[in-house]
């Protein structure tokens, strides 16, 4: 299908970006890796008179772990994040999960902060970085702005960015206690496929190794955006590891309550929610187990 003429620009920098869209940010679409952009061109569902293309911008991409943080560029390409080194040791989750978006094409060539600024509620790397709390680093032509992911998200395929505004970093907080996190991914068998269900279980260990410190849990596919699944998460406040154990049927109830999914030609509602229930058990399983073999990673 032809898609409908535009001019086509290109940012050597972030400032360069910045102020382009400053300019003309309210008529133009940014160009990462284009995976979801081209295909929204040829369909005709934008029209913008400007397309900035961002992929010669090297100072957006980039993975580095300081300051018990790993930080991670918007331009960084899926499969660079799941094969890093300190992300597959250390954000186990968060690889396997970049791991699965569509192709290994598609995966060479999309990157992370276009998967998060598509705003799919089924996004891939959505839920194991909300669970792990990351933030979303901002950045416009007067300044940057810090926030919790969990506020970048306002509704299906819609950000919180403005016209004239680039994510530019993703910051994930790496804890110096034991910790394990594993990302479940419901699609159909043998399909490039984008989740019909996707779950994150994150846990932490106190600094005695005897209580769980924190629990993160990642929902996607399930409701308007990728959600937290926050009441859920406090059935295993102080609990110890056999104590959470015994919580996860309770917590998954309460992760399912919380959940209003659609139903579709892919999936019904009830079976979505059949697969949260489902999943948010046999991920805390696997994670206190891991946890309680003393291999996590500390």
């Amino acid at each position: 299908m032809r898609i409908r003429s535009f001019e086509y620009h290109s940012a050597a920098s972030l400032s360069d970006g910045l102020e382009f869209l400053n300019a003309y940010g309210s008529d133009t679409k940014v160009l990462a890796g284009g995976t979801d952009l081209v295909l929204a061109l040829k369909a005709k569902k934008i029209s913008p008179s400007h397309v900035l293309n961002i992929n010669d911008i090297a100072e957006l991409a980039y993975i580095r772990h300081e300051d018990s943080t790993v930080r991670i560029g918007p331009l960084v390409k899926h499969s660079r994040v799941a094969s890093d080194k300190i992300i597959v040791e250390r954000l186990p989750a968060l690889a396997c999960a970049t791991g699965l978006v569509g192709s290994w094409q598609l995966r060479n060539v999309g990157t992370l902060g276009g998967n998060l600024c598509n705003a799919s509620p089924s996004a891939d790397s959505a839920p194991p970085l909300l669970a792990m709390d990351a933030r979303a680093i901002v950045a416009d032509y007067s300044g940057e702005m810090d926030m919790p992911l969990r506020d970048f998200f306002v509704g299906p395929r819609a950000c919180i960015l403005k016209p004239n505004q680039i994510l530019k970093e993703v910051v994930i907080p790496v804890s110096e206690r034991v910790s394990f996190g594993m990302y479940m991914k419901l699609m159909r068998k043998k399909a490039v496929d984008v989740a019909l269900v996707g779950v994150c279980f994150y846990a932490e260990l106190d600094n005695m190794r005897a209580k769980v410190a924190r629990i993160g849990i990642g929902l996607g596919g399930v409701a308007p955006t990728p959600i937290r699944a926050l009441k859920a998460e406090e059935m295993f406040r102080n609990a110890t590891l056999p104590e959470a154990m015994q919580a996860l049927p309770d917590a998954a109830e309460v992760a399912v309550a919380a959940i209003n999914p659609i139903s579709d030609i892919r999936a019904s509602a009830s079976y979505r929610r059949e697969i949260v229930r489902t999943y948010v058990k046999l991920a805390g399983d696997q994670v206190f187990r891991k946890l309680s073999s003393g291999v996590a990673e500390s």
